[in-house]
């Protein structure tokens, strides 16, 4: 992972009304979102797997992930990143923007506000009248999802001839 005082440009995406951001060095490609296989069993914000050139990749709903119902929107995009050493996708709501920010404008996230629920948050930026919260991104999958990840998803491309 890059340090916060390393990020110059970040990709902004909306879950409802929130904006989040990702260092663009961390983000892979951004694809409108295909058919998505679902796999029984699986973690609830795990909403199933793509093909992506061959590659099986799961994908993670942030509405989920955040507590949000889900809803199906042609706004939709999968932002393939990588959490804890793995592949993944990441379902939002929109991608906004590719920002160029200053550095002064990342601030710690608040003691008063850090949990384990909210430990995917890396950093908050401040930029005119918005705030985009940075994710971290090994710090938003938990151990349940990772698992199955290495478990489940896995497994089945290794069965992909």
């Amino acid at each position: 992972m890059t340090s916060a005082q390393a990020i110059k440009q970040l990709v902004t995406f909306r879950i409802e009304t929130e904006e989040f951001g990702l260092p663009i060095t961390d983000v892979y490609e951004i694809i409108f979102v295909p058919q998505v296989t679902s796999i029984a069993k699986a973690p609830e914000s795990i909403v199933g797997v793509i093909n992506l050139r061959g590659e099986i990749i799961p994908v993670i709903d942030l509405r989920i992930q955040f507590l949000r119902e889900p809803i199906k929107s042609k706004k939709q995009r999968i932002i393939i990143t990588r959490s804890q050493g793995r592949v993944i996708g990441l379902l939002v709501d929109e991608v906004k923007e590719v920002l160029r920010i200053d550095e002064n404008s990342l601030e710690p996230v608040p003691d008063t506000i850090v949990t384990t629920q909210t430990a995917y948050m890396r950093a908050i930026c401040k930029m005119d009248n918005r705030l985009i919260i940075l994710l971290h991104l090994d710090h938003l999958l938990n151990k349940l999802e990772i698992n199955f990840i290495i478990n489940e998803v896995e497994k089945r491309e290794e069965n992909i001839p």
